[in-house]
């Protein structure tokens, strides 16, 4: 009864009045509804938060245990190689050693032309 004679007051009273209550219902109802979005809005956040998965593609393949691997097999890698260029030294090193022992002993020999062709 009390809302229907408010309601009454209303019809009967000035415009202003009228524009003042309904902007005032107006502005509760965008707000109730604000309220009820931003509730479920948080809610659905929450629940898929749990459900995220982010172990698939590219984040497997940069894990600790890899890279670690990969380190291993380039430092294999590279101490294979210096063994092979100090291998490959050594022979050469012996090999000029040869050399030069081989043209000492040729020139101890005798009388054959030195490396500018003369005797």
């Amino acid at each position: 009864m009390v809302v229907q004679k408010a309601i009454d007051n209303l019809k009967e009273g000035p415009k202003d009045d009228k524009v003042a209550v309904a902007s005032g219902i107006a502005i509760s109802v965008v707000v109730v509804l604000l309220a009820a979005w931003a509730i479920f809005f948080f809610r659905n956040i929450q629940k898929n938060s749990e459900q995220l998965n982010l172990s698939g593609g590219a984040q497997d393949e940069f894990n600790f245990s890899s890279v670690k691997d990969a380190q291993e097999q380039l430092k294999q890698q590279f101490s294979n190689s210096t063994q092979d260029l100090e291998q490959l030294r050594n022979d050469a090193v012996s090999n000029q050693i040869q050399v030069q022992q081989q043209t000492g002993v040729q020139e101890t020999q005798g009388g054959g032309p030195d490396q500018f062709g003369t005797q």
